[in-house]
């Protein structure tokens, strides 16, 4: 199951992973090296990094990179100490700025596969984009400094040994400072900004696991937890046979040599692969296959045939192989598709929901809500505390970022696309 991760703080560690990339590169594309440091929960249990967030620079622009420059009007401005805007009284200077720009650049680039060029023939593209762009800044930066006051959180010396460690194992990767720079530049940083982004990481870490992880004071507390938990209309354990769209397309010769050996990875990406490269028609065929092959699989579990030997032979959802006691969340949990929960909370324990949940993103869905397991949930409390306080955290981030003052530059409403290299 791909989870969907609300990002706490956004494009702060990246950059040593961004740099990594370009460096071990010869192609000119970067591996996606983003680290979401999400909530405290996510920070502390090393939650998948691979989010939409991915803040490599667009292949296509590593070895195209212009030099810094700012327009506004028609008018060059010197960028040399420009400020762009001031957030909550913290000046963003352009070159700060720029690097949060191209940041999202991409975003849109991973997320829409919308690029400066597409943007351009789109209305309100622009506006989106440096919105955005202003969301993220207040997100890495001065929402940041708002927890770290709130819980009295500084870096001390450990801190600071460990940033300057950070930042010369970062160098360390390139065979010359010109090499060096010249990645920089590609990733539209600066030292300045890369020792600062590494600086804001390390204060990101002390912030999750001060207040929002280890009963900290925006986690819930295990003895409180633990009664949520048996709490069947707060709680619940699911399992599910996921069938996607794409689990019945047909593949080609060469692929089907090797099919019977391939991981359930491989095949659902060999399967994914040859779904987008049908037409409209194509799909559809494939789509209903897929939807025979889940009626055919409900009514084998409506039959009382044993769940898990069902999902062995008819599921695509790869993490439940790691996840053998099932998926344990929340009403409120959005990491999961909004009707699976939905239906999950139906149904009483150890009962299969009697239809498909038809989901546009995954597929087709057979539910089953199964038995809370408190040994289990003792033995993963602290993850999922983590997870059950996901969107709590979210909303209290959300308006610590709303409250924030924004004083914008002259001109502000006069850039354009063309406006910023």
């Amino acid at each position: 199951m791909l989870k969907k991760i609300s990002a706490l703080i956004i494009a702060l560690t990246m950059c040593a992973a961004m740099l990594s990339g370009c460096n071990n590169s010869s192609s000119g594309d970067a591996d996606s090296g983003s680290s979401d440091v999400s909530s405290a929960a996510e920070a502390s249990s090393g939650a998948d990094g691979s989010s939409p967030d991915s803040a490599v620079v667009p292949p296509q622009q590593q070895n195209t990179v212009a030099e810094p420059s700012l327009t506004i009007d028609g008018k060059k401005m010197d960028i040399n100490n420009f400020t762009m805007l001031t957030i909550n009284g913290v000046d963003v200077d352009f070159l700060t700025f720029r690097y949060f720009y191209f940041y999202t650049v991409n975003q849109f680039t991973q997320n829409y596969g919308a690029t400066l060029d597409t943007l351009k023939s789109v209305q309100g593209g622009f506006e989106d984009l440096i919105k955005q762009t202003v969301n993220n800044i207040k997100n890495s930066r001065m929402v940041v400094d708002v927890f770290a006051k709130d819980g009295n959180i500084t870096l001390n010396d450990d801190d600071k040994k460990a940033i300057e460690e950070n930042y010369k194992q970062t160098k360390s990767q390139f065979s010359s400072d010109t090499e060096f720079q010249n990645q920089l530049k590609n990733a539209y940083l600066t030292e300045d900004i890369l020792r600062k982004n590494i600086e804001y990481s390390q204060l990101t870490n002390k912030i999750s696991t001060t207040l929002f992880t280890n009963e900290g004071k925006y986690a819930t507390k295990k003895a409180d937890f633990r009664n949520i938990a048996k709490d069947s209309s707060k709680f619940a354990c699911e399992m599910h046979i996921m069938i996607p769209y794409f689990s019945e397309v047909e593949l080609d010769a060469e692929t089907m040599k090797n099919y019977d050996t391939m991981t359930l990875e491989s095949k659902l990406a060999a399967k994914q692969t040859a779904y987008t490269a049908l037409d409209d028609a194509g799909r559809e065929k494939a789509k209903n296959a897929a939807k025979a092959k889940a009626d055919e699989a409900l009514k084998k579990a409506a039959a009382g045939e044993d769940f898990a030997g069902l999902i062995k032979t008819y599921g695509w959802d790869t993490a439940l192989a790691a996840n053998p006691e099932g998926y344990y969340f929340s009403k409120d949990n959005s990491e999961f598709p909004t009707e699976l929960v939905s239906k999950t909370f139906t149904l009483k324990e150890n009962e299969v929901a009697k239809d498909l949940i038809n989901n546009d993103t995954y597929g087709y869905f057979i539910v089953k809500r199964c038995n809370i397991n408190m040994d289990y949930v003792e033995k993963n409390i602290d993850n999922m505390i983590a997870q059950y306080d996901q969107p709590r955290i979210d909303k209290l981030i959300q308006e610590k970022a709303d409250g924030l003052t924004v004083k914008y530059c002259d001109g502000w409403d006069k850039l354009t696309i063309d406006s910023i290299t």
